[in-house]
């Protein structure tokens, strides 16, 4: 009995430390005083769940500086008249000089402890109680300036829910201790088996000791489920921790636990239908903080229960093989083991459909990369192909171009014909006449000496006309030389005169005055001209209602072109053909080759100037070209 008494007074000694270790606001006297008065073992999970809530809501709450001392009766292991004198006098010492505005009593002991030296220890103070079950609040008599929270153990509902999930059951085994909260809970238990008599066997573990308690456990049928209560004190007196007591019963069941506190989950029940010791604690201060703040407590009065809820433990119904879906709609569900699926299954679902993505991407790319393969070798077959065209083409369009020069020849041929006659004929004559004299053995060296030189230029002028015509046919490139452009454009006129006449048409040359020189090949410009007055002859002939006149004219365009442009009064370029015209093989007659306006455009791009189309306002045609001018 000593050994006890020591503990006791070295509890409170502890107590009264730790109050007095509590900083107290500097406020003049002004600070509020509250005292949580606990009657268990200050370190039971349910009080430290409860304490923690409750203090935490005093300070988020409080408008004025508030102390806390906390006071610990341990009446579960210790009788409440045993040590009662005693401890009312170390508590009256203790706050003798003390004004405490709340005393916050944790349970029923300490409810009953409160009321009955309130006006000893604390005069004057509010008592603000929790966890006292509403079916004992008839049997206490509540003095005024008392108010509280108390609890709805709802051990009815727990029944109902083990039986819902475990519907094969024929036998509920009942734990419980030997103190008085221990038999407490049991009548409460007891009640709510009453509707149950007759259709289930009931079997009470109750003053047995822990050792007989774990035994009979383990010999449950598997249609039986547990109720465990508590078990502070088992029947050889000794005392536990009850959520210490129920991780070895969950151990050895072969019958699936089920309780009413939240300190038992994660500890071996499956379920139950079960009040926050966390949420009684802040509805406690709730209370206390209006207390605190001025409110009368008479009008706050008694509140009503929290609501219990269901809560089950996802660990032990996957161990009995329960199905979640037998629990009800709104139960909480704790302790779930969260799968690599359920924690991330939408990052999954994201880095899946990103691969098949990327997959489909992927035999995309490589469907592309063999179709780009095979366009790839078609395409070099079609540029093969192609090459070869263009070679053949192109040889095709130097033949082309070669037979157009030719066909140009044949408008000149008349013309060729009869200048190179007259040097032949001229050498012919003077031959004859060299002949003559030595025959007639006349001794005129000097007058022989002049008709060999009058040969001799003929000759020249022979072989020079011959000349023209085989650079007219040949394939050499041009060159580009100073000359004045008028000459070569009246030489062309004299040229096409027989055919101009005999097609009853004029052609007029009119060149501004004090022409630079060009840069060009006279040759070339001189078949570029033949080209155009042909093609003007054709289409004045052709329209017989347009003038017979063929104008070329030649002007200067600032100081690095002379324009050249042939204008007749013919048929003219229907508009749809306008773009087509320089092309090759395109022709606007039936007997062209198409040839003659590409080679003219061909042989003005090497030059340096420019070929186009115009219509004549007057009706007709207007082709101009230009050269550079030389020096620039």
């Amino acid at each position: 009995m000593s050994v006890i008494v020591v503990r006791l007074v070295l509890a409170l000694i502890l107590c009264f430390a730790w109050a007095d270790a509590v900083p107290a606001a500097d406020t003049g006297g002004a600070a509020r005083r509250v005292v949580i008065l606990n009657a268990t073992d200050p370190y039971l999970p349910a009080f430290l769940s409860l304490d923690s809530a409750l203090r935490e809501t005093i300070r988020a709450g409080r408008s004025v500086p508030t102390e806390l001392f906390s006071e610990t009766l341990d009446m579960h292991r210790f009788p409440p008249t045993q040590f009662d004198s005693e401890l009312v006098t170390l508590l009256r010492k203790k706050y003798r000089d003390l004004k405490v505005d709340v005393v916050v009593a944790d349970a029923q002991i300490a409810l009953d402890f409160a009321q009955r030296h309130r006006a000893e220890i604390w005069p004057g103070a509010v008592i603000v109680f929790n966890s006292v079950p509403t079916t004992l609040l008839h049997k206490l008599s509540l003095e005024p300036r008392t108010i509280g929270v108390p609890v709805r153990l709802d051990f009815g509902q727990t029944l109902d829910l083990a039986l819902k999930l475990r519907p094969a059951t024929r036998r509920i085994a009942v734990i419980a201790g030997t103190t008085d909260p221990d038999r407490r809970y049991l009548s409460l238990a007891q009640a709510s088996l009453e509707r149950y008599a007759g259709k289930l066997d009931v079997q009470y573990l109750v003053g047995l000791t822990l050792a007989e308690t774990l035994a009979a456990v383990r010999a449950l049928p598997s249609d039986a489920v547990v109720l465990y209560l508590t078990m502070f004190r088992d029947g050889s007196g000794a005392f536990h921790v009850p959520r210490e007591v129920l991780t070895r019963i969950a151990a050895v069941s072969r019958a699936p636990v089920f309780g009413v506190f939240e300190t038992y989950l994660g500890h071996g029940i499956a379920a139950g239908s079960i009040v926050s010791f966390g949420g009684q604690g802040r509805r406690t201060g709730e209370l206390v903080n209006r207390v605190l703040n001025g409110e009368d407590s008479t009008t706050i009065g008694v509140q009503t229960p929290p609501a219990a809820r269901c809560i089950a433990d996802w660990r032990q119904l996957r161990h009995w093989g329960i199905s979640e879906r037998l629990l009800p709609a709104d139960c909480e569900v704790r302790f779930r083991e969260v799968t690599t699926w359920d924690r991330y299954h939408w990052q999954i679902l994201a880095a899946l459909a990103v691969m098949l993505a990327q997959a489909a991407l992927i035999v995309v790319l490589m469907l592309n990369r063999r179709r780009l393969r095979q366009a790839q070798g078609a395409l070099r077959d079609a540029y093969a192909r192609r090459r070869d065209a263009e070679t053949v083409a192109t040889g095709l369009r130097k033949r082309l171009a070669r037979f157009s020069k030719e066909r140009s020849l044949g408008t000149m041929a008349t013309t060729i014909a009869h200048e190179i006659n007259q040097p032949l004929i001229a050498i012919q004559n003077y031959a004859q006449a060299v002949k003559r004299r030595l025959q007639n053995d006349v001794d005129d060296k000097p007058k022989l000496i002049e008709l060999f030189a009058k040969i001799e230029g003929q000759a020249e002028r022979a072989g020079l006309i011959t000349q023209h015509v085989r650079a007219l046919v040949s394939t050499n490139d041009s060159q580009l030389l100073p000359m004045p452009i008028c000459p070569l454009i009246e030489e062309v006129i004299q040229m096409m005169e027989p055919e101009s006449e005999t097609r009853g048409c004029r052609i007029a040359c009119e060149p501004a005055v004090d022409l630079p020189q060009v840069l060009a090949d006279a040759l070339q410009v001189q078949l570029i001209l033949v080209n155009l007055l042909s093609n003007a002859l054709r289409s004045v002939c052709a329209h017989e209602k347009g003038s017979r006149l063929i104008t070329v004219d030649a002007q200067a365009l600032g100081d690095r072109e002379v324009q050249v442009s042939v204008t007749d009064g013919g048929g003219g370029v229907p508009p749809e053909r306008v773009e087509n015209i320089f092309e090759p093989l395109y022709s606007g007659t039936s007997s062209g080759m198409g040839m003659g306006l590409a080679i003219c455009r061909d042989i003005i791009d090497a030059q340096g100037g420019r070929i186009w189309y115009e219509p004549n306002p007057a009706g007709g045609a207007i082709f101009r070209f230009t050269l550079r001018i030389a020096g620039k």
